[in-house]
């Protein structure tokens, strides 16, 4: 187990709580990242002042339950996050919040995708993932980002890294632990 505020390097980020996942801290940290967990609420203002000051390096934007378009407020904060150009990374929520600020709403699946064994297509790659989201960014968002990861079962976007910004996501898990430890 790891203490999230230990200093194991000088490569900070801010980590957005929209309902983290304790094994996301586990996996950034492991990855030689210290992350300063703050609540959803957090003023990006605060944010933006800590990157300028060279406090952190860029945010992440956590996973999270719920319809991210009734989001309102974090949209607006992720909008002034991303005209900064503050590096961002993000996953689930988070991901579907970068496609909502960006002006691409997301939509409702007819069938959530949750559980294991989902088979994620990555640079010819397959990836096995863990899903638990009922909602998806659209097809259009081509139109700003490249998509990295596309959903095998049914062909969705999994994963986006945008043009002309330091910013990219994954819609899957990939901090799933699937046993006990």
């Amino acid at each position: 187990e790891f203490k999230y505020n230990e200093k194991r390097t000088d490569k900070k980020i801010i980590v957005y709580d929209f309902g983290v996942k304790r094994n996301i801290l586990n996996e950034l940290t492991e990855a030689g990242l210290e992350c300063i967990v703050v609540p959803a609420s957090t003023p990006v203002e605060e944010v933006i002042k800590r990157y300028e000051n060279k406090e952190i390096g860029g945010v992440f934007l956590s996973n999270g339950p719920g319809d991210p378009l009734t989001l309102t407020n974090e949209k607006e904060q992720v909008q002034k996050l991303i005209k900064t150009n503050i590096p961002i990374f993000a996953i689930c929520l988070g991901h579907q919040m970068l496609s909502i600020a960006h002006g691409y709403d997301t939509y409702k699946l007819k069938f959530g995708q949750h559980g294991g064994n989902h088979p994620v297509g990555a640079n010819g790659v397959v990836e096995i993932t863990a899903q638990n989201h009922n909602y998806n960014v659209p097809d259009n968002i081509v139109e700003i980002a490249s998509v990295t990861h596309t959903n095998l079962f049914d062909d969705t976007i999994e994963g986006l890294k945008y043009n002309d910004s330091p910013i990219f996501s994954v819609q899957h898990h990939p901090e799933a632990s699937p046993g006990p430890k």
